[in-house]
């Protein structure tokens, strides 16, 4: 695989993770999420795959913006290794309204065809104004 396609490829599936998780479109969240997931929250909190979608179902947060401040991908045979940052704000199931900044790490599985999110974790830079 070509790592400037393969780049390509996996940049344009984490921004339509965002745009899945902005419109809360859990089919699309399950379909790209590998089956043993790990999901490591910005505030040190730890889900598998069905415990991330539970939340996604269960409407746990709903955001109003998710902005990717900066995205970067490395290949590495058929793994792809995404760092940046973000921003975005939410409302709790609690009817809290919360703003988020953080750096991420995601990585992507190239298995039968497909691109699987595979690890996510995120790290609160700091509750912004």
């Amino acid at each position: 695989m070509n790592s400037e396609v393969a780049k390509k490829e996996v940049l344009e599936l984490d921004s339509m993770r965002i745009d899945a998780l902005l419109r809360n479109d859990v089919g699309f969240l399950e379909e790209i999420t590998a089956d043993d997931y790990s999901h490591v929250e910005s505030s040190g909190g730890a889900r598998n795959k069905s415990q991330f979608i539970a939340g996604r179902r269960g409407e746990r947060a709903l955001f109003s913006t998710f902005v990717i401040d900066e995205n970067k991908a490395m290949i590495y045979c058929n793994v792809a290794v995404v760092v940046g940052r973000y921003h975005n704000a939410y409302r709790t199931s609690g009817g809290s309204s919360v703003v988020k900044r953080a750096r991420h790490l995601r990585v992507y599985v190239h298995e039968n065809g497909q691109w699987r999110n595979v690890a996510h974790q995120a790290t609160e830079i700091g509750r912004a104004d």
